[in-house]
């Protein structure tokens, strides 16, 4: 008998050689979201730091699928941090992206809790655990020196 028992956390961390305020308006708002990983990203936060996220992929990945994912925005604080929800396995998970100011730049922490043991969420579990890695990478690469990877249509 399959019993559901949470997965552990995934856990990463990047340092990116800019400013804490840069970094964070590129993972707060549609138009950052849009410039380094997703295609039509919309966003919204309201005054109290809560909101709508909305993830969207064209064409992605060696299948050319699209996918459309999102949920609440549970935190955003300007500068210090940005936690939302989405489903890409069997339930909600929730992705907290930290901001630590950190010599010259930032230390981007990013954890992604709420995963269980299905085989659907072990399956997406798998595969955000990757993706984050090379999101984060992405991410880097987008502020540091202004270059993007898109897959050509």
């Amino acid at each position: 008998m399959w019993r559901k028992v949470k997965m552990p956390d995934i856990n990463h961390k990047t340092y990116i050689k800019v400013p804490v305020e840069e970094v964070y308006k590129t993972v707060s708002t549609s138009q950052g979201w849009n410039a380094w990983f997703t295609d039509d990203t919309s966003l919204e936060i309201n005054s109290d730091g809560t909101g709508e996220i909305r993830l969207i992929w064209t064409n992605y990945g060696s299948e050319n699928v699209n996918i459309e994912d999102g949920g609440k925005i549970l935190e955003a604080i300007p500068n210090k941090k940005f936690v939302f929800q989405w489903s890409p396995g069997e339930q909600n998970s929730t992705v907290n992206f930290i901001f630590e100011p950190h010599e010259e730049g930032t230390l981007v922490i990013l954890n992604e809790t709420g995963y269980t043991n299905s085989e659907k969420d072990l399956k997406a579990c798998i595969g955000c655990a990757v993706g984050w890695g090379e999101a984060l990478t992405l991410l880097k690469i987008y502020l540091e020196y202004g270059i993007v990877y898109k897959q050509d249509l």
